[in-house]
């Protein structure tokens, strides 16, 4: 299997035992199974994306060596992993936060979609032999598209979620 793949896996595998590992800590073992159970299609969307990031990540930084396609890598997976310490943060503060869980998951998830987006566009652009190359998609208009719709789509569940 390639290097890249396992590393993606083992992030994706990483960040659900820190997420585990922090309810567990501020609220029990049982919490963590039940908040688990009750959220596990978000959680697992979160580890996938973060995961596919990772991936990508390493899959970049061995095949190229372009400023600006690191510079975007890093401004992703910053943006990442902003988004999956909010996610969690609503356990360390639970009377100010819980009704805000599950934006700060969609915010987790959307802004995965935009990294992943970004960084398969920077190997599109600066990766000659990438076979991402060949993809008659122009990645580039879809990061456009995908930067105008995410916050829309993240104005629109806030707003669902606190009329709730």
């Amino acid at each position: 299997m390639k290097k890249h793949i396992l590393i993606g896996l083992g992030a994706a595998t990483l960040l659900l035992l820190i997420y585990v590992g922090i309810i567990t800590l501020a609220q029990g073992l049982s919490h963590a199974i039940s908040q688990t159970r009750l959220l596990w299609y978000w959680v697992l969307a979160l580890a996938a994306g973060f995961g596919t990031q990772a991936a990508l990540y390493f899959y970049l930084r061995q095949g190229m060596k372009s400023k600006g396609a690191t510079a975007s890598v890093a401004t992703s997976g910053g943006v990442s992993a902003g988004s999956m310490a909010a996610c969690c943060a609503h356990h360390l503060s639970d009377v100010l936060l819980v009704r805000f869980q599950v934006f700060f998951i969609v915010v987790g998830v959307v802004s995965n979609v935009v990294g992943i987006i970004i960084m398969l566009e920077s190997i599109q652009r600066h990766h000659p032999t990438s076979p991402i190359t060949n993809w008659k998609l122009n990645l580039g208009k879809v990061k456009i598209g995908v930067l105008i719709i995410a916050p829309i789509i993240l104005a629109g569940v806030f707003f669902l979620t606190q009329s709730a």
